[in-house]
């Protein structure tokens, strides 16, 4: 079982993290000529990250690989607690991949101001607020999820590591995880989590060399 991708892609981060919750050391790594050579297209050809590959097959789409891992290793962590607990942790990465995740990324294609699309900015702007406030909805604490980390939080802690250092600094967004709100809180508590914690500074090295890569440095 090899996955491919680079760790700084919150989806790839996503499946890293719920290995681990897991018990599993799956650290990624590059395919050979990268992610349009002929070898990963044969693997998915949507030519995205991750991929995980078992047996010469490929299985694509981070959701659909946390839930081959839970299936692979049922009640090992990643997806614990009632089957009301494991509905509301997918219920949250399933809202953030709807309602904020396409918005977050047309914002980070637009932070060069020379290149920046205003009108589209604007409705992101409003339908990321929208979206954080689904999530807000759902959260429970001190996880996302209820007592303990989840998918959910597998799912929501790189996409907002990534916001806090580039679209809302950079567009002037008000931060979420920062204040007396819910995804504040949450923000506390899986920074200060042994594992979460851990996987953050670890997130965060590989995010600001991926940014330091686009800005030529």
């Amino acid at each position: 079982m090899k996955l491919y991708g680079g760790l700084a892609s919150p989806y790839v981060a996503r499946v890293v993290l719920f290995a681990r919750l897991k018990g599993l050391d799956l650290a990624p790594v590059m395919p050979e000529g990268g992610i349009k050579s002929p070898g990963y297209l044969a693997l998915s050809p949507m030519g995205k990250m991750p991929v995980l590959a078992v047996d010469g097959r490929g299985i694509p789409e981070s959701s659909v690989i946390c839930e081959y891992l839970e299936d692979l290793h049922p009640g090992t962590g990643g997806l614990p607690g009632s089957p009301a607990d494991r509905a509301r942790a997918r219920t949250l990465e399933r809202v953030f991949d709807v309602y904020v995740s396409p918005h977050g990324s047309l914002l980070f294609r637009n932070l060069d101001p020379t290149t920046r699309d205003a009108g589209a900015v604007t409705a992101a702007l409003q339908s990321l607020e929208t979206g954080f406030g689904y999530l807000e909805r759902f959260l429970c604490a001190p996880y996302a999820a209820g007592a303990q980390p989840s998918l959910a939080d597998c799912t929501l802690l790189p996409s907002f590591a990534i916001f806090r250092k580039t679209v809302f600094p950079v567009l002037g967004v008000k931060d979420p995880t920062r204040g007396d709100g819910k995804l504040a809180h949450w923000w506390s508590a899986v920074a200060a989590d042994a594992t979460l914690g851990a996987f953050l500074e670890e997130y965060e090295a590989a995010v600001d060399a991926f940014l330091k890569m686009l800005r030529g440095g």
